[in-house]
């Protein structure tokens, strides 16, 4: 009998709410309240990740076990700070390090009224007729596994931006959910309401080989 393959695209437990995954909103007292829920958004292959007021401004160090998580790292602060200040950040990287530090605008919006999470969790779906690819290289090596993934999903259902919460053991499996997440449109099942600008989702990939 011959070996075949799929892959189990799941949005586990629906939207989460607001108030499960991320702290309160935090005061304006402090530079780093914009990014109070980076800590709660830190891709598995990051080691380290730090955030300290200077000189009036947020500065985050990211430091990464590889360049793919470091960029989907990356990509993930710079859409909140986008959001959180309305203005870019300012980002360096190094390399050589496999690090970057963020640093927020001096004068942020979200330190006196935004709230990028605002409400309780909106109900997406994943998009019809979606058949993510089982990667051929993948299948060549006998690898299966399933990687947790958690996208920032904006208010017109696009992914934004997307980390690896739980690593499948394979970077080939986590690198291939992710890429496959990232170009989906997710679709609401309540078009009740506005839809916050940014949301959170889970999404599990489990990539079987099957006889």
């Amino acid at each position: 009998m011959g070996i075949g393959a799929r892959i189990i695209p799941l949005l586990l437990a629906g939207m989460l709410p607001a108030a499960a995954v991320l702290a309160a909103t935090p005061g304006a007292e402090t530079a780093c309240s914009p990014l109070a829920a980076v800590s709660g958004l830190r891709d598995a292959g990051v080691t380290s990740l730090s955030m300290q007021p200077r000189d009036g401004r947020c500065v985050v160090e990211v430091i990464a076990a590889d360049g793919k998580a470091l960029r989907r790292q990356q990509q993930l602060l710079v859409v909140l700070a986008q959001q959180a200040c309305a203005a870019p950040a300012e980002v360096t990287v190094d390399e050589a390090r496999v690090s970057l530090q963020l640093r927020l605008p001096k004068h942020c919006a979200a330190r006196s009224s935004r709230d990028l999470f605002a409400g309780e969790g909106v109900p997406w779906t994943l998009p019809r007729g979606k058949l993510p690819r089982y990667p051929r290289e993948a299948m060549e090596q006998g690898l299966s596994g399933r990687s947790l993934l958690k996208a920032l999903i904006d208010a017109q259902g696009t992914v934004a931006a997307v980390v690896v919460e739980r690593s499948s053991g394979h970077a080939l499996l986590d690198e291939a959910a992710v890429d496959e997440l990232r170009g989906w449109r997710f679709i609401r099942t309540d078009t009740k309401g506005t839809a916050p600008e940014l949301s959170i989702a889970r999404v599990p990939m489990r990539y079987e080989l099957v006889e």
